[in-house]
């Protein structure tokens, strides 16, 4: 009879507690639906605190950036796959870029319903009648809720234009956002809810009464028929969490493994919003909502917001400093110190350039290309994400850029109906030559080499700059080291060059070799500097992994 020992009943025991341990895990990964998640509470004033206040004054605390800043030091993207790419996630999903969208569908962009019902009778549910960008909440016939949002006074079109526009390109690059639509409507379709409540300019909360409805339609402009515009933007289905951070990231959320600092997408904001002149990219512009899909809950991230891009910004427009400082901008206030205020900012120049006002319709504002410089774009507050985007993930971004073509842009700029055609083409060609700008930077700054393929003997790839016509074939040359692997053990085997986009593969480099390494560099004439490079590793079964360098 077997004898069982002490020592055996106590691994007994471990084997059991492990195997128990896995059963659970199992378990909840099943059952992710039930994590429990926390709001998140943010807003401007929050914002302001956070970022311009206390991250800005406690950031040369933290040792690691600080290391980073005197090294110039950049720390590359957690979330890319071997192939340097984003993958799809709760984030982002790659769809103009990866499958084209038709230019009917660019120009519906995120589309669930045409506009709100107003079919029957519009029940305000609860309205902000005070600040930059008042509106309020409606209820149409379908039972459907959207938060209706209006011009200035003196700007018709521009902000709820520049808003259902913007909601266009982001959707179509790969983010998440509600549907957006003009919405156009006469008074007598509305009427308060019987506990409909408003935000005056006091700020205190007071009942809606027909009678404070009509007074705040006094001060909304109106249409040559007497129609109200507004850009309707329909409330999502879900759970609202509150927003999502800009840096952190919810630690209990399986599906979020990455801090949002380290995420291309989320740095990549900063390049996306400098070409739609969106400079209120901020945490309070961002919703998380718990939503069911295919029997499992998951959180989905959204951004939304969008009635400060493009030329439209506060209730008089977009002021001329934004997108050229931040809110509260130490460095900028310590020139201007140093200076005695004589030294003349490229915002000012700009703005002295235009006579200090807007030269474009009131429906577009303040929007041109004048003193446009991609790389020194600020958004609204100085978040980490955003000062560490690197050359490599500002690469991805102009690239994706670079994919719209001049009809699909002005299919998107389409659907902010502006009623005269002379601002949709004006908007629509300073966004294309502000996409030309921005490829020619990032692709300047990079290696804009892209699309590797490896074809028996040859490996082939695309110069983007060649390929956008910012930089010649003629006088372009591919410097190439040739490393091969073998275990861990590295051997130089060669270097190279070419005069066209393709190498010549030898066979001897893998005879003997686990894989390949080719550390790629361009130069586009003979005295000029070496590009940062381009990895592009491969093996017997092709290529495993490529790398721009930060």
């Amino acid at each position: 009879m077997l004898k069982v020992t002490h020592r055996f009943k106590i691994g007994f025991f471990v084997l059991m507690v492990i195997c128990a341990a896995g059963a659970v895990g199992a378990a909840c990964l099943s059952a992710a639906e039930e994590v429990e998640f926390k709001k998140h509470e943010s807003g401007l004033f929050s914002d302001i605190f956070d970022q311009n206040i206390y991250y800005e004054g406690t950031g040369s605390l933290h040792l690691e950036r600080l290391g980073r800043l005197v090294f110039r030091k950049k720390v590359r993207a957690e979330d890319v796959n071997v192939y340097d790419e984003v993958p799809d996630s709760n984030f982002f999903t790659n769809r103009h870029t990866k499958n084209r969208l038709s230019l009917d569908e660019l120009e519906k962009g995120y589309h669930e319903t045409d506009t709100p019902d107003a079919s029957g009778v519009l029940t305000v549910t609860q309205g902000k009648f005070a600040g930059a960008h008042p509106g309020f909440r409606i209820q149409d016939g379908r039972g459907d809720t959207y938060m209706l949002k209006f011009d200035p006074i003196d700007y018709f079109e521009q902000a709820t234009a520049a808003e259902v526009i913007t909601s266009r390109f982001y959707h179509a690059l790969g983010y998440n956002v509600p549907q957006y639509t003009i919405f156009v409507f006469d008074a007598a379709k509305l009427t308060p809810g019987e506990k409909a409540e408003i935000y005056d300019d006091t700020g205190f909360k007071r009942k809606l009464t027909k009678e404070r409805l009509d007074e705040f339609l006094l001060f909304l402009p109106q249409d040559t028929e007497g129609r109200y515009r507004a850009s309707a933007s329909k409330y999502l289905q879900g759970k609202n969490l509150g927003s999502f951070s800009l840096q952190g990231r919810r630690t209990n959320d399986p599906d979020d493994p990455v801090n949002h600092s380290d995420r291309r997408e989320i740095r990549a904001l900063r390049v996306f919003s400098s070409w739609l002149a969106n400079y209120d990219i901020r945490e309070s512009n961002t919703m998380d909502i718990l939503q069911t899909e295919k029997g499992r809950q998951s959180l989905k991230h959204y951004i939304f917001d969008f009635n400060a891009s493009l030329g439209a910004g506060t209730d008089v427009g977009k002021p001329p400093m934004c997108g050229y400082e931040y809110l509260i901008d130490y460095g900028e206030a310590i020139k201007a110190f140093l200076t005695l205020g004589l030294w003349e900012k490229p915002w000012q120049k700009r703005w002295r350039e235009a006579g200090e006002k807007v030269n474009q319709s009131p429906a577009v504002g303040y929007f041109d290309n004048n003193g446009f410089e991609p790389g020194k774009f600020k958004n609204q507050f100085p978040y980490f994400a955003f000062k560490d985007l690197t050359r490599a993930d500002g690469f991805w971004a102009a690239k994706m850029i670079m994919t719209f073509k001049d009809d699909e842009i002005r299919a998107m700029v389409k659907s902010g109906q502006f009623s005269r055609k002379e601002d949709a083409d004006y908007v629509a060609q300073t966004l294309i030559e502000r996409r030309d700008i921005i490829g020619r930077y990032w692709f300047s700054v990079s290696n804009p080499l892209d699309e590797f393929d490896l074809k028996n003997d040859q490996l082939v790839f695309k110069d983007l700059a060649i390929v956008y016509g910012f930089e010649q074939a003629q006088g372009t040359t591919y410097h190439v080291n040739v490393i091969g692997r073998s275990g861990k053990k590295k051997i130089k085997n060669a270097s190279l060059q070419s005069q066209k986009p393709s190498l010549t593969i030898d066979p001897n480099w893998l005879a003997s070799r686990d894989s390949v390494d080719l550390w790629i560099r361009t130069t586009r004439n003979p005295s000029s500097p070496k590009s940062p490079y381009v990895l592009v590793s491969f093996n017997s079964q092709g290529i495993t992994r490529i790398i721009h360098q930060d």
